[in-house]
C-alpha cells in the first residue's frame, strides 16, 4: 500500500508543476518557437489568436 501512495504523491507533484506553468509566456503556435506570447491572452481568446494567425497567411499568399 505504501508504493501506491508514493506513486500518487508524485503524480501529485507532475500535476502541480504543469499548472504552475499556466501563467507567463508560452511559444506561440505556428511560429515554429520563434514568437512567445502571453499565455492567459491566448488562453482567454484561442479563436482570435488563430483568426489573425490565418488573415496574416492569407495576406501573404
Amino acid at each position: 500500500m505504501d508504493k501506491k501512495d508514493d506513486g500518487t504523491k508524485s503524480g501529485n507533484v507532475a500535476q502541480t508543476g504543469a499548472a504552475g506553468s499556466g501563467s507567463g509566456h508560452m511559444v506561440a503556435p505556428g511560429t515554429g518557437g520563434a514568437v512567445q506570447i502571453p499565455r492567459d491572452a491566448f488562453e482567454a481568446n484561442t479563436k482570435a489568436y488563430f483568426d489573425n494567425l490565418h488573415n496574416k497567411d492569407k495576406a501573404t499568399k
